[in-house]
């Protein structure tokens, strides 16, 4: 019967059967299977079972699922992929922001997705569907010598890093049937160029690239057009713009979509990003757009802290760069920016001047005033421009005299806790999303304070928009120190509560005074008002 086997085995597809006797059901089955077009035929590509500990992933691959450091041990060979892979978790039960991305959750624990989500999810992710469902898609490898070790045949991986360190997760969580993995083992090529050529055409074909691998990818094209360029001419350097427009062009050749130069200049741009930003915005797998506002920070502190955000709060390309340079309020629209086209605007444009003309009348002495316009009322050369004058000079002193009446003045000493935070000195830094939370009416002029310090010292875009602020509150703090003599703030008392103040004038004075109080320096706890009060049977 084994004979019988082998013979079929030999001879498959073959007629067997002799002429004079009738085909059995075995013979029957082979001959049918050797006039069928099966579609397919075999290659000399075959999988085997390889041994984890002799695979090691391509230190030239754009794409790099480890942080830069722990990369760099495996490179030097300081350290194992299953080093690696410890320290990695251990980094993700401290909350580590790059391992926890990478690995798709906190600690130990495998989550359970979809396989189609892998990608998205993580290396554990990954994991739990090849602990499931087995490996679907062996690795791709390549055997290389190793000089150090000339009995042991070493592998390369040329496709399939993130499967490979799923299967270290996977033994370190002790299941140790995974210490092998399934890989198509290939020759190395003659030249690395081949493989560079590979690494380029998977990488540039997968939408869900990380700018930063797809960045990295370009940077190996361009380096490759320079070498080829100053083998084949003897012509002056590439310009740098005829460099990405090439490049653009390899990467056509691998997608089938073209690249503009200057969208290549972008992603290169990325590459100026610290290893620990890369580190960061790879595993957040941000996008080139998001990214662009991010290299116009001035400290690699200030970027890391905008990626953070970016994921954190998964903000869009739009929303970074409103982050990263705020729109500028619009200003109000003067009268002169208006076409005066009609009656209505020119009489606007009447008052205003009108306005103007007495508001710096006012503003004089009153026996300047006086003076002026009882010179203008005696050089007037008509009747109409003298009454205008002399009903001016009367209005004006109306005015001031009513104003006098109206309002009284005095000196108090106030408690800073009684007076309401002013808030125009800080609201024209803030951005929206902290305007809401500074403006509730739970919150104490310290707690404020307090709150945006918490702020300035966490938040580095917001330090930089809030520097103005703080410098000018610094400078008065100082001043007050000094014991320099400085303008009374005015505060006008509230109608609903006799105990609180409203601030007209004098903010920073106000947020000086809080500021050294949490500084400890206790005599600054009360202010020195002007106080306005408004006799209320005398209003116009």
């Amino acid at each position: 019967m084994a004979r019988r086997k082998i013979n079929i085995q030999r001879n498959l597809g073959a007629r067997t059967a002799a002429p004079d006797k009738p085909p059995d059901a075995i013979d029957q089955l082979t001959s049918s299977m050797a006039t069928v077009d099966i579609g397919f035929e075999p290659t000399e590509q075959r999988v085997y079972k390889v041994n984890l500990d002799r695979i090691f992933p391509d230190s030239n691959q754009p794409r790099h699922l480890m942080p830069s450091d722990l990369r760099k041990r495996l490179i030097d060979k300081t350290a194992t992929p299953a080093e690696l892979v410890r320290e990695l978790l251990d980094r993700a039960t401290k909350d580590d922001p790059v391992a926890l991305l990478v690995l798709g959750g906190k600690g130990d624990e495998v989550t359970t997705e979809d396989d189609e989500n892998v990608e998205e999810r993580g290396l554990f992710a990954l994991a739990n569907s090849i602990c499931e469902v087995g490996l679907r898609q062996p690795l791709n490898v390549y055997q290389i010598d190793d000089p150090n070790q000339p009995t042991q045949t070493r592998y390369r991986i040329g496709e399939g890093e993130r499967r490979f360190w799923a299967h270290h997760i996977l033994v370190h969580q002790g299941q140790d049937a995974f210490k092998s993995v399934r890989c198509i083992i290939e020759s190395l090529p003659e030249s690395s160029e081949i493989i560079y050529q590979r690494q380029a055409a998977e990488n540039a074909a997968r939408v869900d690239l990380p700018a930063i691998a797809r960045a990295r990818s370009m940077q190996r094209i361009k380096e490759q057009l320079i070498v080829e360029h100053n083998k084949t001419s003897d012509e002056k350097a590439l310009s740098q713009r005829a460099l990405q427009t090439a490049i653009g062009q390899q990467v056509k050749i691998f997608t089938g979509r073209a690249v503009g130069d200057r969208m290549v200049r972008n992603y290169l741009t990325l590459l100026k990003l610290s290893s620990e930003s890369q580190d960061l915005a790879e595993a957040g797998e941000l996008t080139e757009k998001q990214l662009r506002p991010i290299v116009r920070l001035k400290t690699d502190f200030e970027q890391q802290m905008m990626i953070k955000e970016i994921i954190a709060k998964k903000w869009s390309s739009r929303q970074v760069a409103q982050q990263v340079t705020p729109s500028k309020p619009t200003p109000p629209v003067t009268l002169q920016e208006v076409a005066k086209t009609t009656v209505e605007q020119r009489f606007e444009q009447r008052i205003i001047n009108a306005a103007k003309t007495v508001s710096s009348l006012m503003s004089l002495p009153t026996e300047n005033y006086d003076m002026v316009v009882n010179t203008l009322a005696s050089r007037a050369k008509d009747e109409k421009t003298h009454e205008a004058l002399q009903a001016l000079h009367d209005a004006l002193r109306a005015i001031l005299l009513k104003a006098d009446d109206l309002v009284k003045r005095q000196y108090l000493e106030l408690s800073i806790t009684v007076i309401i935070p002013p808030l125009t000195e800080l609201t024209q830094y803030l951005p929206s999303n902290k305007q809401s939370v500074i403006q509730s009416d739970k919150l104490s002029g310290a707690e404020i304070l307090a709150q945006l310090i918490d702020w300035h010292e966490a938040d580095v875009v917001f330090s930089s928009r809030m520097h103005p602020f703080f410098k000018e509150l610094e400078t008065t703090a100082d001043a007050l120190r000094a014991g320099e003599t400085l303008p009374r703030p005015l505060a006008q008392q509230t109608d609903n509560d006799e105990k609180r103040y409203l601030l007209k004038s004098g903010g920073y004075l106000y947020w000086a005074h809080l500021l050294l109080v949490q500084r400890g320096q206790m005599q600054f706890k009360t202010i020195m008002v002007e106080l306005e009060t408004v006799s209320s049977a005398d209003q116009f």
